[in-house]
């Protein structure tokens, strides 16, 4: 049995968020958790897979996890965020609003992300989540049939298409596209991990305890 080493407790934190995105604890603010959890594992996915920057034809990388996290990154690459498994939708899902006893418009969305690859997608979000200087992200939501509650089922995201670009793109994200594209993140990041020639056959994640309130 080997020790712990600082990849093996990294792969245990976004293993542990893939599991709550899987199997939400429970709570009535599922598309607000949802949206935190997708939000964490998107800005750390996605810092440690361009940890060679834009240099990756000059890598010398002398850290195992270093490595599988570039990995990450280029499986990414040849994947399309709009094809099975990430799926993102190019309609407005077509889920009742209960309160309001009416069906959603199956409207043509995420027109911008067609065909565009994985890799690609995580790079804009990213920016999108942490980078943008103006209000970018907006709650999607409904009125109930009364007036008087509103039902938020996601979230709209715009933002500039790189960086000087005065093209923005559009991205509807509903609760459940954040819930899978975040588990695949999680996953695919995970996978690449214990790759590493580091890793050992027993679950490390048994071993990474956290640490409680001090009574």
């Amino acid at each position: 049995m080997g020790g712990i080493m600082n990849g093996h407790v990294e792969w245990a934190v976004i293993n542990r968020l893939k599991t709550m995105l899987d199997e939400p604890p429970a709570t009535k603010f599922n598309v607000t958790q949802t949206f935190a959890l997708f939000s964490a594992v998107l800005l750390w996915t996605k810092n440690r897979g361009w940890v060679a920057g834009n240099n990756a034809g000059n890598l010398n990388f002398t850290d195992a996890a270093d490595q599988a996290a570039h990995r990450f990154r280029q499986l990414l690459g040849s994947e399309v965020i709009t094809s099975q498994p990430w799926s993102l939708p190019l309609q407005e899902p077509q889920f009742a609003v209960v309160a309001a006893h009416e069906e959603l418009a199956a409207n043509p969305i995420n027109g911008d992300f067609k065909d565009m690859p994985v890799e690609n997608f995580v790079k804009w979000s990213r920016d999108a989540f942490g980078h943008g200087d103006g209000r970018t992200i907006r709650p999607l939501h409904k009125t109930g049939k009364y007036g008087d509650q509103t039902w938020l089922s996601g979230f709209r995201v715009q933002f500039n298409e790189a960086r000087n670009s005065n093209r923005k793109l559009d991205l509807h994200f509903y609760e459940a596209d954040m819930r899978r594209i975040g588990s695949l993140l999680a996953d695919r990041f995970c996978m690449a991990l214990a790759a590493a020639p580091t890793y050992y056959d027993e679950d490390v994640a048994t071993r990474v305890l956290e640490a409680g309130k001090v009574a």
